[in-house]
């Protein structure tokens, strides 16, 4: 099988070059360079030339959450994730879909909204007095996500899964915006995220 990564850093590709070291897939890595969004190579694997994007077996494939998983069902001997059908597999969908759109997207629409260097959004284009109600929102949902680790150490079955993988990314993220504050639940979760040995968590861009 031939797997191409098109990655930069700290971008959301991080979620799955780690996938993949977890898997104990080979794969080729292209980017790692802010010329990567120049070429018209990332456009014909990401309509909107963003990262991370892959080439899996001939066939294109983007948003981070998608390769993940995808990755996750190409190793099923690694059990990184519940067979389609199965309960593991509706939490594991639960999970991923609630940290993308109740929490990331505030997260996202902060980072948007004060890029200091107008590389995400202009900075005539940007609402930095959304952050209040940013913060607000992402906490109601951090709230959420502490609760349910006081009584697990992983979010799924109670075992390490691509689910923390991409809720991990996340759950950094809001540490990196200082909003984890209060959270105990997720810090130590975040914590021993971080002790994996393939473990990408870095700052976000």
């Amino acid at each position: 099988m031939e797997i191409i990564l098109y990655e930069l850093g700290p971008t959301r590709s991080a979620r799955c070059r780690w996938a993949l070291l977890e898997a104990g897939l080979e794969f080729e890595s292209r980017g790692n360079s802010a010329e990567i969004f120049d070429g018209e190579e990332l456009e014909k694997v990401h309509p909107l030339r963003k990262l991370p994007a892959a080439v899996i077996d001939g066939k294109p494939l983007f948003e981070s959450a998608a390769i993940c998983t995808t990755i996750a069902d190409l190793a099923p001997e690694r059990n990184l994730i519940g067979k389609p059908g199965t309960w593991a597999r509706a939490l594991h969908n639960q999970w991923t879909l609630f940290v993308l759109t109740e929490l990331e997207s505030w997260l996202w629409s902060t980072d948007l909204n004060t890029d200091k260097e107008g590389f995400l959004m202009p900075l005539e284009e940007q609402l930095p007095d959304i952050v209040n109600q940013n913060r607000k929102l992402a906490e109601r949902s951090a709230a959420v996500l502490d609760a349910h680790l006081a009584q697990t150490d992983y979010l799924v079955e109670h075992q390490f899964t691509v689910t923390d993988i991409i809720s991990g990314y996340t759950v950094s993220w809001l540490d990196e915006l200082g909003w984890i504050d209060g959270f105990s639940n997720l810090e130590a979760y975040l914590n021993r995220l971080r002790e994996r040995e393939h473990c990408t968590l870095v700052p976000h861009t």
